[in-house]
């Protein structure tokens, strides 16, 4: 089967892949092999939006340039966030850093041994993969970040994309 066959636009790719992770993922009674097979097809509907240039949620317009280390780092983060099967707990995914939010107390170790920090201004745990940081912090809310990065986010108690 081709998952993402006739998607042109990173956010559609990226859109499809989540709906499909939270179906078929192992941790969810997925299978294992299909699973594998939509990860390698994600990647390469990726490598193909390279240089594709979209309308961002804030009005300008942004060229996608693809990191395979950075998605599959993204990739595998989501998947482990997954396997910890949170209920109750928001998993958001806005431009390329991690936000959860929710129920995570009960959680809070492991969100730690994921790499994850707790953001003490907007109250809740993130993670972010890249290893220097270029520019000034943000201090919009997590709601102005997403207008400006775009956002993909799913729940654990409604197994749906938000």
């Amino acid at each position: 089967m081709k998952y993402f066959e006739g998607l042109t636009k990173v956010e559609d790719v990226k859109t499809l892949f989540r709906r499909l992770a939270m179906k078929n993922h192992p941790d969810r009674g997925g299978d294992t092999a299909t699973f594998q097979e939509i990860q390698a097809q994600y990647q390469s509907a990726l490598r193909g939006c390279n240089g594709s240039t979209s309308t961002g949620s804030d009005g300008k317009e942004h060229t996608y340039k693809y990191n395979e280390e950075s998605e599959i780092d993204l990739m595998d983060k989501i998947n482990a966030f997954l396997a910890l099967n949170m209920e109750n707990v928001n998993i958001m995914l806005i431009g390329v850093w991690i936000w959860i939010d929710g129920d995570t107390k009960p959680h809070k170790d492991k969100l730690k041994e994921l790499g994850c920090k707790w953001h003490g201004r907007r109250k809740c745990w993130y993670f972010h993969n890249q290893k220097k940081r270029f520019g000034k912090y943000s201090k919009g809310s997590l709601d102005e970040l997403a207008a400006k990065y775009g956002q993909k986010g799913f729940t654990r108690k409604s197994n749906n994309l938000r």
